[in-house]
């Protein structure tokens, strides 16, 4: 485990170039660092790029306990100061992020004992792989396996960036930054049913999805759960 340094010592370089390094798609750093408000998002994604780096490659599933328990990742956490008892939550959080903004998939493990929550990098490869999983045409990786017993399997419903763009229209830079906006100030939930109801009033734009988000925060919600 490498040795903490104070926040107060400058860094000494990097010094591991040829033997410790990590993979990150192009793509990462031109679609989706720009579109990264959030600096928790953005440690528990890189974070993801490590874990993957060291445990078996861009296509492996991650566990939610192995996460919540990384080292480097809580202490990158506590740098702001975020009370230890706060972290798992703050981490949670930027993991629901990621997985909106669709940098990650994730599904559920579940068996009659224990169910838990894994994370993939989205790739094609990965996307099909869940596909197949929840079809039962494969049965999930061996680590996913639960107590040795084959776990059934279910992925998350789909990110409003992928709602917005099924439904409303062209999901551009601007567009994007509005619904990762939103999602500071609303519960994913009100996001996706803000969609579904400009969709039913052929409304479709994200205009209107404000104008709705914001009624129901001034006025409450009217025939729905908040």
């Amino acid at each position: 485990m490498p040795t903490r340094r104070s926040q107060d010592t400058p860094f000494a370089g990097f010094t591991d170039l040829h033997h410790a390094t990590v993979g990150i798609p192009s793509r990462f750093f031109t679609d989706v660092l720009p579109e990264i408000t959030s600096l928790d998002e953005l440690r528990v994604t890189l974070s993801i790029f490590r874990m993957l780096a060291e445990d078996g490659g861009y296509e492996a599933p991650i566990s939610e306990p192995k996460i919540l328990a990384d080292v480097s990742l809580r202490h990158a956490f506590r740098v702001d100061g975020i009370p230890t008892g706060d972290v798992r939550q703050a981490i949670l959080d930027a993991l629901d992020r990621a997985v909106a903004r669709g940098t990650l998939l994730r599904v559920r493990s579940t068996t009659a004992r224990r169910d838990v929550h894994w994370y993939f990098l989205h790739t094609v490869v990965t996307r099909e792989l869940v596909r197949a999983i929840q079809r039962g045409a494969i049965a999930p990786p061996k680590e996913m396996w639960l107590d040795d017993t084959v776990p059934d399997v279910s992925a998350d419903p789909p990110t409003p960036f992928y709602l917005y763009e099924q439904n409303i229209g062209p999901l551009t830079p601007l567009v994007a930054d509005r619904i990762t906006r939103a999602m500071d100030d609303y519960p994913l939930v009100w996001i996706e049913d803000a969609i579904e109801e400009a969709v039913a009033y052929n409304r479709r734009s994200w205009r209107y999805i404000e104008r709705i988000l914001e009624t129901w925060a001034q006025q409450g919600r009217q025939d729905r759960s908040s």
